[in-house]
């Protein structure tokens, strides 16, 4: 397993601007895994290693935008791992992004700067 995993969206700039920063350091021999979380969707175990090792909210790691609400949960509802798991595993475009992890920390790339900080960490 890398180092790290970048959970990266391409039609998404916040998370096109991580995977230059990634890009940065892999050049430098940086370990990381770019998953295209969009064609290969994380599965329950991952999601449930993001939300516990996320330090914030973990209803955070889901987007709340109109494909949230076609789902019939409520952001009320996000308060729970497994309602989080079962959402993202049949909504994968609800995850934020961009991500990244090394198995013990999760953080979200919005300000990309999080991504350069953990790296550089």
């Amino acid at each position: 397993m890398s180092e790290f995993r970048l959970f990266h969206n391409p039609r998404c700039s916040k998370s096109r601007a991580a995977l230059a920063i990634v890009e940065a350091h892999q050049a430098r021999g940086r370990d990381i895994d770019v998953v295209h979380y969009l064609d290969t969707p994380p599965d329950a175990d991952t999601i449930r290693m993001l939300i516990s090792t996320f330090d914030g909210p973990s209803r955070d790691l889901v987007r709340r935008d109109r494909p949230l609400a076609e789902t019939g949960i409520t952001s009320e509802q996000l308060d729970d791992t497994e309602t989080i798991v079962k959402v993202l595993l049949a909504t994968p475009e609800l995850l934020q992004r961009p991500l990244l992890s090394d198995g013990s920390r999760t953080v979200i790339g919005r300000p990309t700067e999080h991504i350069a900080e953990m790296l550089d960490g």
